[in-house]
C-alpha cells in the first residue's frame, strides 16, 4: 500500500489565515494529518504567495511570524521550483489554457506540476477552479 503525501496549495494556509471559522476548520484539518505523521509538500512559491496576502491584509511584522511557523511545521517538504519543475509548469499551462474554466496562473501550475514531480498522491486545495485538473487526483474540501 502506497504511503499517502499530500500537496498543499496555498489556498489551505489563505483559509487558515482567513478568520472565517468553516474556511479555517476544513483547511486545519490538513495540518493535523500532518502532524500525525501524513508526508506533505508545498513549493517554495508558497513563500512568494503568503508574503503578499498576508502583507497586504495583516501588515509586514506578521509575514515573517507566519513564514516561520509554516516551514517549521513538521512532515512538510519545501521543494525549490526546479528547472524541470518550471518546464512542466509552462507545459500544464498550455495545456488547459481556454480549456478550462479556471485561468492558472504560472503559480497554479508551479504548484501542479511540484505535486506531480514529487509524486504526490493528493492536491489539496480549497479552489474549486482546480475540479477540471486531471493531472493529479484532486481533493477539494
Amino acid at each position: 500500500m502506497t504511503k499517502e503525501k499530500f500537496y498543499l496549495d496555498t489556498f489551505i494556509f489563505m483559509d487558515i489565515l482567513s478568520g472565517e471559522p468553516d474556511h479555517t476548520r476544513k483547511a486545519t484539518k490538513y495540518l493535523e494529518k500532518m502532524k500525525e505523521g501524513t508526508k506533505c509538500i508545498v513549493s517554495s512559491v508558497l513563500f512568494s504567495e503568503l508574503s503578499f496576502h498576508i502583507r497586504r491584509k495583516r501588515g509586514r511584522e506578521r509575514v515573517e511570524e507566519v513564514l516561520t511557523y509554516v516551514s517549521l511545521l513538521p512532515n512538510l517538504q519545501i521543494v525549490p521550483v526546479s528547472p524541470d519543475i518550471a518546464r512542466l509548469a509552462g507545459l500544464i499551462r498550455a495545456k488547459y489554457l481556454r480549456k478550462i474554466p479556471k485561468k492558472l496562473t504560472y503559480f497554479d501550475c508551479v504548484h501542479i506540476a511540484t505535486a506531480k514531480k514529487e509524486d504526490c498522491t493528493k492536491f489539496i486545495t480549497g479552489d474549486r477552479g482546480f475540479r477540471d485538473i486531471k493531472d493529479i487526483k484532486m481533493e477539494i474540501y
